[in-house]
């Protein structure tokens, strides 16, 4: 079972390090517009060939997932296509309100707080949030047609 100090010191840094992978491979995508052949070695024995996708669309699927499971951590969700706040928590969800700093309770992070934390219009900002959510759930975690909300399309 996770305590709160567990999802302090290990789960949140490896989700973040998903997401800085995630960063990685983005670039490294975009390096070229040709596919790339790519060795990876075990102990400098290759043991796979294949081209760059093949290593960062993992990268990259992963770190999506993880940056969605951080933003609803800190208590951030999608309804309607629109950035909300989580409404409720389920039974053994850890969240950001179950933490405090210097005796003061962490609340969730709304959806205006988002807006007034982001130098560019709030539009910009919450459709880079929606696409996270509406990518996660609806590409990586599971199958669908691919059809979103429209709002960061």
């Amino acid at each position: 079972m996770l305590t709160l100090d567990d999802v302090l010191e290990r789960w949140i840094p490896y989700r973040l390090q998903a997401i800085e992978t995630l960063r990685f491979a983005w670039d490294w995508l975009g390096e070229s517009d040709e596919p790339r052949a790519v060795q990876v070695l075990v102990e400098g024995k290759p043991v796979l060939h294949c081209n760059v996708a093949a290593i960062a669309n993992p990268m990259l699927e992963a770190g999506v997932v993880h940056a969605r499971a951080l933003l609803e951590f800190l208590g951030l969700a999608v309804r309607s296509g629109r950035l909300a706040q989580v409404q409720r928590r389920l039974p053994g969800d850890i969240a950001i309100e179950h933490y405090s700093t210097a005796g003061q309770e962490l609340a969730m992070v709304s959806p205006e707080q988002v807006y007034a934390a982001y130098d560019g219009p709030h539009e910009e900002a919450e459709s880079a949030i929606v696409a996270i959510f509406e990518f996660a759930n609806k590409l990586t975690a599971h199958i669908t047609d691919g059809t979103f909300s429209g709002a960061w399309t």
